[in-house]
């Protein structure tokens, strides 16, 4: 806080290589604690004139509770961009805990139940 006001952290704009080096740096300071938040934001560009056509680009943030990343990543280049941050998210989501399921005794399940 400064001076009784929030201080805001400024995002860090990124080329798409730059953003998907840094992501792994992200996971791996919050592999002990702490977590990483993705969104994914389409981007209209607003032109002067109403006949030429809009281009659609879509907004990519990261973010954990001390640093901001984005990029900005065009239609045309959606899946590749895509497939790269699969594998690296697939990559750093060795840390997610299993769900803890209840054990289910075969016996109980082996035996009809008389009516």
């Amino acid at each position: 806080f400064f001076n009784g006001r929030r201080r805001r952290r400024a995002m860090v704009f990124l080329a798409q290589d730059k953003f998907l080096a840094e992501l792994p740096t992200l996971f791996e300071t919050t592999r002990t604690s702490g977590a990483v938040s993705l969104t994914f934001k389409r981007v209209t560009e607003r032109t002067k004139s109403d006949d030429a056509p809009r281009a659609h680009r879509c907004l990519i943030r990261a973010r954990t509770e001390k640093k901001k990343l984005s990029t900005v990543v065009d239609a045309a280049d959606v899946l590749k961009f895509q497939t790269n941050l699969c594998m690296l998210m697939k990559l750093n989501m060795s840390t997610l805990k299993k769900k803890e399921r209840a054990k289910k005794d075969k016996k109980a399940d082996a035996e009809p139940k008389a009516p």
